[in-house]
């Protein structure tokens, strides 16, 4: 090998490297600007190692306690959903609340965010849950107390229904994915909301 062949392969690789650093660099700054616009948000989160591997890895993972509103209990999910749940919350949630009931709400009551599993029944493709990337809303509490079911209220007539289908209605706008009770049976106590690749709206 001449000496012009060895000067160009190590030219080739600091390029290499060189790409590599700028690819590294590329991502911790998504991430870094992830945080900041949920500290700016006043979201309430900590941030937690990496979550699983594989298809249920979620990489920039956070535990939110509030986004827009307070969440019992709090809920692993990743740093972009997160932002998109803090504006649903502040934009949608709220709004709707004020429409139908004239006050706020102060909790939002969530059964699932983060799990390493398949979509129902186990056979199927990997859920956006196992991504960090959906949540399932069980209700919500208003600034007075009043609590929202989506088991008990979503089928009764009334100011708490009508509520549940508008929140569920503004989601579809939002989110990729929307289950309700009226999707299937397995979604009877919740409201489903995901940003998966797959679009359906079960309001």
């Amino acid at each position: 090998m001449t000496s012009a062949d060895r000067s160009g392969r190590r030219a080739a690789a600091a390029a290499l490297l060189l790409l590599a650093a700028c690819a590294g660099s590329a991502a911790a700054p998504d991430a870094a600007q992830c945080r900041a616009d949920l500290d700016r948000f006043g979201v309430s989160y900590t941030p937690i190692p990496p979550q699983g591997s594989g298809s249920c890895a979620v990489r920039d993972a956070i535990e939110v306690s509030a986004a827009g509103i307070a969440w019992n209990p709090p809920g692993v999910v990743n740093c972009g959903f997160a932002r998109q749940l803090d504006a649903f919350a502040r934009e949608d949630v709220q709004a709707a609340a004020l429409a139908h009931f004239g006050k706020r709400v102060r909790a939002l009551h969530q059964i699932g965010a983060y799990s390493c599993r398949r979509e129902t029944g186990g056979k199927h493709r990997w859920s956006q849950h196992a991504r960090g990337n959906a949540l399932d809303i069980a209700g919500f509490e208003l600034v007075d107390g009043t609590t929202i079911s989506v088991e008990q209220d979503w089928r009764r007539s009334g100011a708490k229904r009508d509520f549940l289908r508008d929140v569920a209605r503004r989601a579809c706008k939002r989110f990729s994915v929307v289950l309700t009770p009226s999707s299937n049976r397995e979604h009877h106590d919740h409201i489903h909301i995901d940003s998966g690749p797959y679009k359906l709206c079960g309001a």
